[in-house]
Formats: structure tokens, C-alpha cells, sequence
């Protein structure tokens, strides 16, 4: 499974009006970033899919733009909490998507049960063969449920009026799913 890139820049504070703190700034460029993972349209996955070279998926049936979509969907976030002291702040967010353990586990699971019986499959043409090496496969990616991540923190430093992420957040993210 590929590392899905994020990108958290600056989050400025010229021009907040009504009164915004610092906590409703960090909190609003969080939301529109993480939306933005939320809402993912088929063609960011497809050019995703193009960039890890997923139309070899297509071979066996397996359309990428759908498999991806797969591990994505219900994908959700709650920001915990976000604390401002002077210049820096901490924001803490709780990310929920299909488990990617339980997708590593699931194909293994699919590889074992494609192996397990050969002779099944000696009868079939490639095309045959392929065709069934997909519906196992999707076939065992749909029972993964969703698993939360455990709190990703990401820090924050203040330059001037702009608070700017102190680490690779997007990187944070990624690890974070990967691991879930």
C-alpha cells in the first residue's frame, strides 16, 4: 500500500476577523486539510494510482481507483484538542480508517487461499485465473473494518502572524495509518 501524501502548509493569521483565535485559525486550516482527505474524488486517486503504477491491479479485474477508494472509505477525524501557549501550540487529531493491518492481513489471507489448492486453477485459463485471483482479493478486503489511530500530535510554531507546523505532518499522518 502506498504512503498517501498529505500537505499541511502555513496558517496565517492576517486578515482573521470577528475575533478569531489563534485555537479557531489552527483549528479551521486543520478541518480544510483533513476535508480534504475526507472528500477525495476519482481523479486525485486515478492520478495517485498512475504515480504507483496501480493499472498492474487490472490484470487480475481490480480496478485501482476502486481498490484505493476501498481503503479510504470511512475514513473520518476528530481534532481532540488544540492548546496555544505563546508562540507554539500543540493540536491533537484521532483519525479513523480501514484498518491497514487488517488489509495486510486480508492479502495474505487472499495469497494463502489462491496457493492453498492449485490444481484448482490449473484448469482455468490466464484469463480465468486472473479473474479469480481478483474476486478473491476483493473479496477479502471487504470485511476490513475501521480502526482509529492512536492521537497524532502536531506542533506548532508562530513566525510573525503565521502558524507553521513544526514537523512533517503529512508524514505523521501517513505513519499513522499505516500503522492502524
Amino acid at each position: 500500500m502506498a504512503v498517501l501524501a498529505l500537505s499541511f502548509g502555513m496558517v496565517s493569521l492576517s486578515g482573521c476577523a470577528g475575533g478569531q483565535t489563534d485555537e479557531d485559525v489552527i483549528r479551521a486550516s486543520l478541518t480544510s486539510e483533513l476535508d480534504s482527505i475526507k472528500n477525495i474524488d476519482d481523479a486525485f486517486v486515478s492520478e495517485f494510482n498512475e504515480s504507483i503504477n496501480m493499472s498492474q491491479l487490472s490484470v487480475y479485474g481490480i480496478d485501482g481507483t476502486e481498490f484505493m477508494k476501498s481503503y479510504l472509505d470511512g475514513f473520518n477525524y476528530a481534532i481532540d484538542s488544540i492548546t496555544v501557549d505563546g508562540d507554539t501550540a500543540t493540536a491533537q487529531i484521532t483519525l479513523t480508517c480501514k484498518s491497514y493491518t487488517g488489509y495486510q492481513a486480508a492479502l495474505e489471507q487472499a495469497v494463502q487461499e489462491i496457493t492453498a489448492d492449485p490444481d484448482s486453477l490449473a484448469a482455468l485459463s490466464s484469463d480465468e485465473i486472473n479473474q479469480r485471483i481478483g474476486e478473491i482479493v476483493i473479496g477479502s478486503l471487504d470485511g476490513v473494518e475501521l480502526a482509529a489511530t492512536q492521537p497524532i500530535t502536531i506542533n506548532y510554531t508562530k513566525v510573525d502572524d503565521t502558524w507553521e507546523p513544526a514537523s512533517s505532518t503529512s508524514g505523521d499522518i501517513a505513519a499513522a495509518l499505516m500503522t492502524n
